[in-house]
């Protein structure tokens, strides 16, 4: 059987760790989380100084993280990585590497009012996540519209976009379309996991607390709006979700769309 493989895109907190989260309940299914990360803020080629005082870790580098992604797996039918579209500006044309022909690049995309409140939020709590400044470039909306115009011009003319509220809003519906569209076989279980720590996610501590202890989709009884009034934040971050408003409506008008009951 050929090995499917699949990366998703997205930005920071748009439910992709929970989404992760329902692809490692698929049988035979091996999955990467945020390997990219590594490389941007850890490796022999970072591009961010937020981690400026750690040391390089000559294990990261974008090369080797290919190397990883495209290594055959016993008994695996399904390789799926999940990581920031951030991670790999300046160096799209990686996917470009005939080792890559076989991959197909989705995207995660969530309004970025949401998005980049939720943020703002962690990123100035020392305490949850370790970070204690709000970083624009780290808001990802740009970037991902920047790899899907790459991916749409050089590899294939319709990747998957996916929207965090049509997930939340219906997930077997649309965890089913997404599954359907990419070419691998949906199971009625993947809504639901049990919840617990994930070794691969300790790198990022903190970050990813609402999925350690879920224990699945539950479609919302009602769809929870933006209210400003609830976040206050700074006028910076006013412009940034602003400025990713146009981003995130050109990707949610190519999204994939599930026939909901």
């Amino acid at each position: 059987m050929v090995t499917k493989k699949i990366i998703l895109w997205t930005a920071p907190r748009c439910v992709s760790t929970a989404f992760e989260r329902s692809i490692m309940t698929l049988s035979n299914v091996k999955v990467f989380h945020e390997p990219y990360s590594n490389v941007f803020y850890f490796g022999q080629e970072r591009q961010s100084l937020r981690y400026a005082s750690s040391p390089i870790d000559p294990k990261e580098s974008y090369h080797l993280v290919g190397k990883k992604l495209n290594k055959e797996y016993d008994g695996v039918n399904v390789v799926f990585s999940k990581d920031m579209a951030y991670c790999v500006q300046n160096n799209f044309h990686i996917f470009l590497d005939k080792t890559f022909h076989d991959f197909q690049h989705t995207f995660l995309i969530r309004d970025p009012a949401k998005a980049i409140t939720s943020l703002y939020h962690a990123s100035t709590n020392p305490k949850l996540t370790g970070w204690n400044y709000f970083d624009p470039v780290e808001a990802g909306f740009r970037q991902m519209y920047d790899l899907y115009k790459f991916i749409t011009e050089n590899i294939h003319p319709n990747p998957v976009v996916v929207d965090a509220d049509d997930l939340l809003d219906h997930p077997d519906e649309t965890m089913k379309s997404y599954c359907d569209a990419i070419g691998i076989m949906y199971e009625s279980h993947m809504t639901s996991w049990e919840p617990g720590p994930v070794p691969d996610w300790d790198t990022w501590s903190g970050w990813h607390e609402n999925a350690l202890k879920s224990s699945g989709f539950a479609p919302r009884s009602e769809k929870k709006p933006y209210k400003p009034e609830k976040n206050k934040v700074p006028d910076e971050i006013l412009r940034v979700v602003e400025e990713s408003r146009y981003y995130y409506d050109y990707l949610a008008s190519r999204k994939i769309l599930s026939i909901y009951p």
